[in-house]
């Protein structure tokens, strides 16, 4: 299960976008690291799970939008992780582009090895 850590710059006035981004990237993220080939490393938007949170007054050199992904290291992921990378990226520039702002930012996609997962 994916984790999207999604953070955004509440000075530059991005609560909008920050809101739709986080209703928006669980499709995102789950078409860009879902593994057909594999069924034990499927996924689909309910298992991607999106928190967000503001800069903080003492972030130093934040962007305006800032993404990491924490996700299960499988090689079938891992071995074109920059392609993955840019469909996600992809996706947010296309969510970006029906609002008239300059925005900086990133996308970072973090593979974690030796992770176990187990639901409740």
């Amino acid at each position: 299960m994916p984790l999207v850590l999604l953070q955004y710059r509440h000075e530059r006035g991005l609560e909008e976008i920050a809101q739709k981004l986080a209703q928006e990237l669980p499709n995102i993220v789950s078409r860009a690291l879902d593994v057909p080939g594999n069924n034990d490393e499927r996924l689909n938007p309910v298992d991607i799970e999106v928190r967000v949170y503001e800069s903080g007054k003492y972030f130093v050199n934040a962007q305006d939008l800032e993404m990491t992904i924490i996700a299960h290291d499988y090689p079938e992921r891992t071995e074109n992780i920059e392609a993955r990378k840019d469909v996600i990226l992809d996706g947010v520039r296309k969510l970006l582009a029906y609002y008239d702002r300059n925005v900086s930012g990133w996308v970072w996609v973090l593979p974690q090895q030796n992770t176990a997962f187990g639901k409740i």
